[in-house]
């Protein structure tokens, strides 16, 4: 059942999520190459605790050069008080409940609706398998899986919802964190590469309408990084901070533009801006220092250099040997080190 009551005035990062069944917060702490830096990822926190005392009583107590990602602006300013070096990262689409959306969405939400149902779902084994099938199905949402940037699978911390045919295929699925009370994140977002028209406009709708009767404000549907050159320089302009990296990332988003073909940041972007979101700016940061050895480390984990290489050598007509930057693109959870920080 949604708890109204709000503890922090500073949201969590994206992908992380309270829940009421934790004492102590656990963290998902990655390595990071090439430094000594440690990203965290993914973390459970008890709703319990807030940003400011998860950070006083754990965060700033570790050694490391600790990097967190998916920062909002109130969170950008009270780290950079606090010393660590921030640098704008992409934008996150919020909408803001009760949402009704643009006419053109609701009626494709409309049309959808007469091809199946949709339904929440429990994190059972057999709904993991269905949610694995349905990534493989989905072409276009496999290329913008990276590793580490969101919760793969269904777990008693996250919410699952699908739009299943009459005949019980599923056509689309959207899975849900609680990075606080009343604010509901985006996860995964997959439409099956035979689904007809409409049906993600529907799932968003329903979703929407739900959580707005559950108390819900908002309704993010994920970040989108690097964001199309042209949106950054309007959306982080206005808003920049004194210290942050601005011309750093500025200079990422201008080489991300040229990588389009193997990630397709614009057409995320143009998918999410139909439903006429709120955007937000999102920061990356670093306790210690946001080097460029840092970030070169931060993207191979997330698995952007073995998405590039893939793309190249199916782009490239003749064979050639498979090549593979240090990790598998589809790495799984397994080299996370969860570290129960009990408060001393």
């Amino acid at each position: 059942m949604h708890n109204s009551q709000t503890h922090s005035s500073i949201r969590l990062p994206l992908s992380w999520t309270q829940t009421q069944t934790l004492e102590q917060p656990q963290f998902n702490m990655v390595d990071l190459p090439f430094s000594s830096s440690k990203w965290i990822p993914l973390a459970d926190v008890p709703q319990s605790i807030s940003f400011e005392k998860l950070y006083d009583e754990h965060l700033k107590s570790l050694p490391q050069n600790l990097v967190l990602q998916s920062l909002n602006t109130s969170m950008r300013d009270f780290l950079i008080k606090k010393g660590w070096q921030v640098a704008p990262m992409g934008a996150e689409a919020i909408l803001d409940l009760p949402w009704r959306g643009k006419r053109s969405v609701r009626e494709l939400a409309r049309r959808g609706k007469r091809h199946g149902f949709i339904r929440e779902i429990q994190p059972t084994a057999l709904n993991q398998k269905k949610l694995a099938q349905l990534i493989k199905a989905s072409p276009s949402r496999q290329n913008a899986l990276l590793n580490f940037t969101e919760r793969p699978e269904l777990d008693e911390n996250t919410r699952g919802f699908v739009f299943e045919s009459f005949n019980h295929q599923w056509l689309g699925a959207i899975t849900l964190s609680t990075p606080s009370s009343n604010y509901a994140h985006t996860e995964l977002l997959l439409r099956h590469q035979k689904a007809p028209n409409g049906v993600m406009e529907a799932l968003v709708t329903a979703i929407a309408n739900l959580l707005t009767e559950e108390g819900f404000t908002h309704l993010s549907l994920g970040n989108v990084s690097p964001l199309p050159i042209e949106e950054a320089e309007s959306l982080f302009a206005p808003l920049r901070h004194p210290n942050e990296l601005f011309q750093r990332s500025l200079t990422l988003f201008k080489f991300g533009k040229s990588l389009n073909f193997a990630y397709n940041a614009e057409g995320l972007w143009r998918f999410k801006n139909k439903f006429s979101p709120r955007w937000e700016p999102l920061y990356l940061a670093a306790s210690h220092r946001l080097s460029w050895i840092t970030m070169i480390g931060l993207a191979q984990k997330m698995g952007y250099f073995n998405l590039l290489i893939d793309q190249i050598q199916k782009s490239v007509p003749i064979s050639m040997p498979t090549i593979k930057f240090g990790y598998p693109l589809q790495e799984s959870a397994e080299p996370f080190a969860i570290w129960r920080l009990a408060q001393n």
